[in-house]
């Protein structure tokens, strides 16, 4: 069960989705329900192809200006979890809390559920109503899944119980293992690269271009490389000029990610709310060293110093310190970048979405009662 309702897809849906396809090619019959659009997205096709049975949800206004975490109108009129009858149900969430009404549905019917969250942020707490219900819903599933350390202790604040069912798995990746792109050819001008959705609210390029826009970093050899696309690409790009930020170029959206990281000495990321991000891991994977705020996930691969440089908060005096101590230790970056390598090959698996599924295997095995 996505519970995704805003985009045709984001990058939380990647996760059951690949998770769908490797359990599809064990011989599991997998049925996946998705909120309808005109769009198909490659790699929901992609699940269709691997024999997955789609099931789309078609909302129409007023039916969709629902609480997001309430159960989708169109289910409640004809709902695929009684048509199917699952073993186990995953509800994927693309925060910590809009799988609420899933969960909810399961519970109703007798259905064993995950709760998997992709992220959660610390600026939005529910409602005393809905933080009980979540309690409820969470302690209820086999298992409540999160990306990070962090998001599973917040969420644990933000709901007011502990989660002894609680356990944390890693992300995708979209490089290879082994990789180990050359360092750049040359040291000068120092080359950023922050791949992220064009989002503020979640991903704080505005913290970057206010520090970027500083004096002393208009005068160093600096540039930053903006990857991907998003819902707020117009404003970036107009609060870029406005702040006549030269060093910075909007790059687009590629899907060659070790390419980013042959042309670029290391990544810069200044989160508001995150899971745990898969450019840290790609990057790390490729030698790079990061710079990155200190919010959900960001950190726990990284020792600030040794594999990279954390700043305490998404605000621009915290990332300034970050990256003038990287800065001051420019001359270092290659030798911290493999210091990362390996750091990240200890903490992270060559096939996190092949030991997700081992664990889904396990827990759609216990008995209903358990």
């Amino acid at each position: 069960m996505s519970a995704n309702e805003t985009a045709p897809w984001g990058p939380s849906e990647t996760n059951w989705a690949l998770a769908a396809r490797c359990w599809t090619d064990r011989g599991a019959e997998i049925h996946a329900c998705v909120k309808g659009w005109d769009e198909v997205p490659a790699e929901l096709a992609a699940v269709e192809r691997a024999g997955c049975t789609v099931h789309r949800r078609w909302e129409k206004p007023p039916h969709d200006l629902r609480p997001i975490h309430e159960l989708p109108w169109s289910e409640r009129q004809s709902s695929t979890l009684d048509k199917v009858r699952p073993d186990l149900v995953v509800i994927s969430q693309g925060d910590n809390y809009e799988g609420l009404g899933w969960m909810e549905e399961c519970r109703t019917r007798g259905l064993p559920y995950v709760a998997y969250s992709n992220s959660a942020a610390d600026f939005e707490w529910p409602a005393d109503d809905v933080a009980q219900r979540l309690a409820v819903a969470y302690r209820a599933a086999r298992a409540a899944v999160f990306v990070s350390e962090a998001n599973r202790e917040l969420t644990q604040r933000q709901i007011g119980t502990d989660l002894p069912n609680a356990r944390v798995v890693r992300c995708h990746f979209k490089v290879d293992y082994a990789a180990a792109p050359p360092w750049p050819a040359t040291a000068e001008p120092l080359r950023l690269a922050c791949p992220a959705r064009l989002d503020p609210i979640s991903k704080g390029q505005d913290v970057l271009f206010e520090v970027l826009a500083r004096p002393k970093w208009r005068e160093r050899p600096l540039t930053v490389s903006l990857f991907g696309t998003g819902s707020h690409a117009w404003v970036l790009r107009g609060l870029r000029d406005r702040l006549g930020l030269r060093g910075v170029e909007f790059a687009g959206w590629t899907t060659d990610v070790e390419a980013i990281w042959r042309e670029h000495h290391g990544l810069v990321l200044c989160s508001r709310a995150e899971g745990l991000p898969t450019v840290i891991v790609e990057a790390m994977l490729c030698g790079r060293p990061a710079v990155v705020s200190d919010v959900a996930g960001n950190a726990e691969l990284i020792e600030d110093g040794v594999t990279g440089f954390v700043a305490a908060a998404p605000v621009a005096a915290c990332l300034d310190d970050a990256l003038e101590r990287a800065w001051q230790r420019r001359d270092e970056w290659q030798e911290i970048g493999r210091r990362a390598a390996r750091a990240v090959r200890r903490q992270v698996p060559p096939d996190p979405i092949a030991l997700l599924v081992d664990q889904l295997e396990e827990l759609a095995a216990r008995p209903r009662h358990s």
